[in-house]
């Protein structure tokens, strides 16, 4: 018979075991099978103690619990419903051949792992099981059965409890890591493709007859010989610039080397001349503040007459000669004797 079983956690169970009217049978440390659907696997270690030993953690769904003999009313089976599945987790623990086997797999390399093919299918592992089964009412009822693993969740496997050998599921990562190793070391060879790609492909070049020179050539040539050289890509640029300049000599004044309206001829044309009119202005300046010969003979007509000869001085401004500055402090000593003189207090 196959029956869902009841979790002896459930609030019944003890109810049931106290009552003293209920037909209950009380079965202990039955050997089974249980069906665990496997949700990880993964590898862990142990203390310092056992030199960090590795094992397995094994962590599922317990599906369903399968005694090895058969239970009171014909229970054979006893499945848990689906979404009450119980959790089960168990450790199986390596012997040293099968560690001796992991390493030659490469377990101490970076890629050794758990296989996924582990995962995810339902393993059947060993245990031990109490059963509370308690009779029917009538004969058209079934039973309750109430069930518990023991070491549900810290049950310990090896390969002679468990009859697997997982050591044989790990594949040979060793491999791997040699052919990887070996791909590392190798250094890339350089290889040509074969395709030339021409630089000039889409220039067009003038045909020149490359003749070598009759008799020795010597490096130091005649200062007046010149060699016509093959006209290049940039021999070509060249002239295209120059008769690119050539024709904007048109704006150049005639006689001029420059054109009046690059920085050079702003420079010539705006800038120097003002430099060398102040340059000379100044020379004048200086000319003039010195006392000369004949300044004497003008300041003493001036001085008899009491006037300026204002139409001589326009007449010698309309020339072009800078007008002359003189000064109080630069006057005879005579001249201001005379003034001192003529001075008359309230005239």
């Amino acid at each position: 018979m196959k029956i869902a079983p009841l979790r002896i956690t459930d609030p019944w169970f003890h109810r049931l075991a106290r009552h003293g009217k209920a037909d209950v049978q009380t079965l202990r440390a039955v050997p089974c099978d249980i069906a665990v659907r496997m949700e990880a696997v993964s590898i862990l270690h142990h203390g310092i103690d056992q030199n960090y030993r590795p094992y397995l953690h094994l962590r599922g769904r317990l599906a369903q619990v399968q005694p090895d003999v058969e239970l009171p009313y014909g229970i054979t089976e006893l499945p848990f419903r689906r979404g009450a599945e119980p959790v089960a987790d168990a450790f199986y623990e390596f012997d040293s051949a099968q560690l001796a086997e992991l390493v030659r797999k490469g377990y101490f390399g970076t890629r050794f792992r758990v296989p996924e093919t582990m995962v995810g299918i339902v393993w059947e592992l060993p245990a031990e099981a109490d059963f509370l089964v308690v009779a029917p009412e009538s004969t058209a009822q079934p039973p309750v059965v109430f069930v518990g693993v023991r070491d549900q969740n810290n049950l310990v496997l090896t390969e002679e409890t468990s009859g697997y050998n997982l050591a044989d599921y790990f594949p040979d990562y060793s491999l791997e890591d040699s052919v990887q190793a070996s791909a590392g070391n190798e250094l890339p060879v350089p290889t040509h493709s074969g395709a030339i790609q021409d630089l000039f492909a889409d220039e067009k070049f003038e045909d020149a007859d490359h003749r070598r020179p009759a008799g020795s050539a010597r490096r130091d040539a005649a200062p007046g010989r010149t060699v016509q050289a093959p006209q290049g890509l940039f021999d070509k640029l060249m002239n295209e610039v120059e008769a690119e300049r050539l024709a904007q000599g048109g704006t150049e004044k005639p006689g001029v080397d420059y054109d009046p309206d690059t920085p050079e001829g702003v420079l010539r044309e705006w800038i120097t001349p003002g430099v060398e009119q102040a340059l000379s202005s100044g020379a004048r300046e200086a000319v003039v503040d010195s006392p000369e010969h004949g300044t004497e003979h003008t300041r003493a007509t001036a001085s008899e007459t009491g006037f300026l000869d204002l139409e001589e001085a326009d007449e010698t401004a309309g020339v072009g000669v800078a007008p002359v500055r003189t000064s109080i402090y630069q006057r005879a000593a005579s001249d201001r004797q005379d003034e001192a003189d003529d001075y008359q207090p309230g005239v």
